[in-house]
């Protein structure tokens, strides 16, 4: 006997992973989709067609100067909701109320707290590490928090550090001071030069870093 609710719960666990895979690479085919997620091309078609019915998937045609145009798949500006952590209103309203009542100093100073608890719960597990460890290091702890973290290594001395989602999105919209922290949190914890050079709160469609060891 067939167990719907098994069904149901499957297809769910499949299309999060799904979406997941499209916030992760920002646009992909269906064969991509297919090789990633283990699951057959119409197993993709069928979640990427619910997942269109509820306006959280959209498509890119890709059209070639000779033969069939190309058909990619990447997520809508409503999806973004789905990687939220549901605080990010809470969060803004008490700003909101520390700056009329105190100014927008004051909501500086809470950032700027906050990156020096942040810097001294996690430093000591940076000391004596060198560089590619210490980066490898920011990652897992930026991927515990969801922002979906890859790294690349560019020769001996550069490395991207890119973050796929934002969980602080809205607050980070509202309070640019969010992305300030963070970059300045960055290169406290890595001692090393780092710029920023996207950003989802710009607009971007990743958290984009360049790491330098700075060493010739």
């Amino acid at each position: 006997m067939i167990n719907i609710r098994s069904l149901y719960q499957e297809d769910r666990s499949t299309r999060r992973a799904l979406l997941i895979l499209l916030k992760k690479r920002g646009k992909i085919s269906i064969q991509e989709a297919a090789e990633q997620l283990g699951i057959s091309g119409v197993a993709v078609r069928r979640h990427i067609h619910e997942l269109q019915k509820d306006q959280y998937v959209q498509t890119n045609i890709q059209r070639q100067s000779a033969g069939r145009p190309t058909y990619l798949y990447s997520l809508t500006e409503k999806a973004g909701a789905l990687f939220a952590n549901g605080y990010d209103a809470i969060v803004n309203d008490l700003l909101d109320e520390v700056k009329d009542e105190f100014g927008d100093g004051q909501v500086s100073r809470l950032f700027h707290r906050r990156r020096e608890k942040w810097l001294q719960r996690h430093e000591d597990t940076f000391r004596g590490l060198d560089l590619e460890k210490r980066v490898e290091r920011l990652a897992q702890l930026q991927e515990q928090e969801g922002y979906m973290v890859k790294v690349e290594k560019r020769g001996d001395r550069t490395f991207v550090f890119e973050e796929a989602n934002c969980p602080i999105y809205q607050v980070a919209v509202r309070y640019r001071q969010a992305c300030q922290c963070e970059l300045s949190l960055f290169q406290a914890l890595l001692a090393a030069p780092v710029a920023r050079t996207e950003c989802i709160a710009d607009g971007g469609r990743k958290c984009r870093y360049t790491i330098n060891s700075g060493q010739a």
